[in-house]
């Protein structure tokens, strides 16, 4: 199973703080600690329903270097109805990242939801924004993780921390309910909110024995702890000049809400004149079976035919990717390439929609696409002499491949095409990144980055976070697209957005028109201004929250040219013989 981020985790700040948790069994708390101290009891712990009243709001201000970054709340909300023994507990995040231009940024907020039994341990749960939602629950020894079309599962034992991001109440929910007394701590960590379990320790000192309920933890990620009576009162970390605080009154239980992610659906465009039909791709035996439809414009045929293949071979037919949910709008581009007369084939990527799950490899999605090609030059309606191949990003270079194989394919649409190796896109992309680290540490960071790019290149030492995507990474590290572009005689149409992030609009499609001028392959170059790397509009700088945006559309006049230059590839006069 693929472990991946949650968006959740961007609304995280550089709080290592809010991660402790209790002694995973009671009997062996510390029998020695700080001098004079080896008697004292700190807390003596409560019952999970003693701890709160019900309805009780607890909530936590944040600061940075003297700022405000944003508030933690949380709320007892009393016992689970119908489940004896299950207690509720609900917390609201919201954190206010820096404004741009003199102007606050939108809040980034998040809700969450823990059940407990009446030891404190974990039955089940949700953490929620606007973007995605990560829902947990506990079988046995086993932590289910279920984001969408993502499922995970860690291992959870009775007595481990839980926490999710900047979630603080569930933080002082573990010191409450234990026993605590000076000593030194250590423990397993699991995450709520999608990353990996970790191990923690800390110090926990009682400044004055006349006074024990005052306790001091000092953690092994550069926190410093106060508490009083199991609850806390602070929490500081030098190092990020950051400080929470539980204010004498809380401010009141927000009243926004979250919805939680937009659910994603197609439907054809309205006064659509093409029709749906289902197809399997045929494979070999131990392939992934594939399923895609084919859309069919009206009239008998033949028609030409057109096979679109999308850039990150992680979405569905219709161009949704994620968690969190994300429209890439290719459904926007083959409606478009059908109703101006293609017969198109779009199909889910093996994990995705209807299709069954496969290693994440490039070489294996490049063997996908020759499926679907073979797919598509066999349906009825078909001109198998009249092909054309439209490729988004990485899917430009399977439609390279495809077409210098099959010399019958009339013209390849290169839509922000990667034109340089892709070791050389990363090491932009990497030295870019690393504008945004200290100069004192860029050294250091740099050399980190290199260690990375050539495990990857090998395929060992590939650090955990990249383990599930390493293969694909590896493979498509040696892909020449020199080699690709030479490989073949159909016409390119080169088009790229100026606002592209993820390519150098700059750079790319110069480099692939270059290397087609070099092999005296007729290519032209289209520029899009203000259009990012989907073809969408974007009237200010892109990154990938702006991806979220559910009701941004691909931009109809780069339709309009990519369907008229498609059909002018397949519709011009054959060439007399002997000329």
């Amino acid at each position: 199973m693929r472990r991946r981020p949650l968006a959740l985790a961007a609304l995280a700040l550089t709080l290592a703080g809010g991660c402790l948790k209790i002694p995973t069994d009671e009997s062996k708390s510390p029998e020695t600690g700080s001098e004079g101290q080896a008697d004292l009891v700190s807390w003596p712990g409560a019952a999970v329903d003693k701890l709160y009243k019900e309805g009780e709001v607890r909530a936590y201000t944040m600061m940075q270097s003297g700022k405000p970054i944003g508030t933690s709340w949380g709320r007892y909300e009393g016992p689970v109805a119908g489940e004896p023994g299950h207690f509720r507990f609900a917390t609201r995040i919201e954190l206010r990242p820096p404004g741009r231009d003199g102007k606050p940024a939108e809040p980034l907020r998040s809700s969450g939801e823990i059940v407990v039994d009446a030891r404190g341990d974990l039955v089940r749960g949700f953490e929620r924004s606007n973007a995605a939602e990560l829902r947990f629950e506990r079988k046995g020894d086993a932590l289910h993780f279920t984001s969408g079309r993502e499922r995970d599962e860690i291992t959870y034992r009775n007595g481990d921390a839980f926490m999710a991001f900047s979630a603080i109440l569930h933080e002082e929910l573990m010191f409450g309910l234990r026993r605590l007394v000076p000593g030194e701590l250590s423990w397993r960590l699991v995450s709520l909110s999608g990353s990996m379990p970790t191990e923690w320790t800390a110090t926990l000192t009682v400044p004055d024995p006349q006074s024990p309920g005052q306790a001091t933890v000092k953690t092994n990620l550069g926190e410093t702890i106060q508490l009083r009576d199991g609850r806390i009162e602070k929490v500081q970390i030098e190092a990020d000049d950051v400080e929470i605080q539980a204010p004498v009154q809380p401010p009141p239980w927000p009243e926004w809400q979250i919805e939680g992610p937009p659910v994603l659906s197609y439907s054809p465009p309205p006064g659509a004149k093409f029709t749906r039909r289902e197809v399997e791709l045929p494979g070999r035996p131990g392939e992934p079976a594939l399923a895609g439809e084919v859309l069919l414009p009206p009239g008998k045929g033949p028609f030409p035919g057109a096979l679109l293949l999308p850039g990150t071979g992680q979405q569905d037919r219709f161009g949704f990717a994620g968690p969190p949910p994300v429209d890439l709008g290719s459904h926007s581009i083959s409606d478009a390439i059908a109703e101006a007369g293609f017969a198109v084939l779009r199909f889910d990527e093996r994990g995705y929609g209807s299709s069954a799950e496969g290693p994440i490899s490039y070489l294996g999605q490049l063997e996908d696409a020759r499926r679907a090609l073979r797919t598509l030059l066999v349906q009825d309606e078909v001109d198998p002499d009249r092909i054309v191949l439209v490729g988004h990003g990485e899917g430009g270079w399977k439609a390279l491949q495809l077409a210098a194989e099959d010399p019958s394919v009339k013209a390849v649409a290169l839509l922000a095409a990667p034109g340089r190796p892709y070791e050389q896109i990363l090491r932009s992309q990497s030295e870019a990144a690393l504008q945004a680290v200290p100069p004192q540490l860029r050294d250091d960071a740099r050399k980190s980055q290199e260690k990375t790019l050539q495990a990857l290149k090998t395929g060992h030492g590939v650090p955990p976070e990249l383990a599930a995507q390493a293969l694909w990474i590896k493979e498509i590290l040696q892909v020449s697209p020199e080699a690709l572009v030479a490989g073949g005689n159909a016409p390119l149409w080169i088009a790229q957005g100026d606002k592209d992030f993820e390519v150098d609009p700059r750079r790319d499609p110069q480099e692939l028109l270059k290397l087609a001028k070099r092999r005296k392959r007729k290519a032209e170059l289209h520029p899009f201004p203000d259009l990012d790397h989907l073809f969408k509009p974007e009237p200010n700088d892109s990154n990938p929250s702006r991806y979220l945006d559910a009701a941004r559309t691909v931009d109809h006049a780069f339709l309009g040219q990519l369907t008229t230059w498609l059909l002018g590839q397949v519709n011009a006069p054959a060439k007399p013989r002997g000329k």
